[in-house]
């Protein structure tokens, strides 16, 4: 049967950060009011896609969020998204870090917001939008669970080398290319809108020399972290648009 929360239920929830009203539960902590007035938010438009959050936005500029099961992969990145412009509207000119977490607690993927340098998204290693949430790795080192630039030793070198040979027109690339044909980049606020194509696809002809096999598909974002489109590299060679 449902509860309700007294008053002295509710000042306690807000100290110590457990939420439980109507049937409806959100385990998390927060620090200030401010943080607590996010938490409401996440509870009243989470949709049950969170299973938790520990919110320090005020103070520190961070957040950390466990997914519950009910988010499918390919739903982290609009999840993050969506999470991050409700932190950057209710905490404007904050810097924010963004820590997506998997139902058992393993990282996911991190979402850092800059004042003038937009969104850098990073993945977590041997996590991609085509995995389960409970898959791992351990092809990288330990230390950062959010090490920067690819999943395997061939995705960092891939990286490396277009962040170093586009180094003005790139603001971060990460790949997952070996084991399943995904690329990540931002690109500059030099680069033109007419240029995002041609950019795109001179990448991913490149990692088509690295990775010869399957489809390979590139997400590009814009300087401020919106996502720009996706574009689809068949086995033609053939480059397919869309937004």
């Amino acid at each position: 049967m449902a509860t309700t929360l007294t008053e002295a239920d509710k000042a306690k929830a807000l100290l110590g950060g457990f939420f439980e009203e109507a049937g409806w539960q959100l385990l998390g902590t927060w620090e200030t009011d401010s943080d607590a007035k996010f938490a409401r938010f996440l509870r009243d438009n989470a949709g049950g896609m969170i299973k938790k959050a520990a919110v320090g936005l005020e103070k520190r500029g961070e957040l950390k969020v466990e997914i519950s099961r009910a988010v499918e992969p390919e739903e982290t990145l609009t999840l993050t998204k969506s999470l991050m412009a409700g932190a950057r509207k209710d905490f404007p000119d904050r810097p924010i870090t963004l820590s997506l977490y998997d139902p058992q607690d393993a990282p996911i993927l991190k979402a850092r917001y800059r004042p003038g340098e937009g969104v850098h998204y990073q993945i977590a290693p041997g996590k991609s939008q085509g995995q389960t949430p409970a898959t791992t790795s351990t092809s990288k080192p330990a230390g950062d669970p959010l090490t920067r630039g690819g999943v395997t030793e061939r995705d960092q070198a891939f990286a490396a080398w277009a962040e170093t040979h586009g180094k003005s027109m790139l603001r971060y690339v990460e790949a997952d290319l070996e084991r399943h044909g995904r690329l990540w980049f931002g690109v500059t606020r030099d680069v033109k809108p007419e240029e995002v194509r041609p950019l795109t696809t001179s990448l991913l002809k490149g990692a088509r020399k690295e990775f010869p096999k399957g489809e390979l598909v590139a997400t590009v974002f814009d300087p401020d972290g919106e996502r720009i489109g996706r574009a689809h590299l068949e086995r033609d060679g053939d480059v397919r648009w869309e937004q």
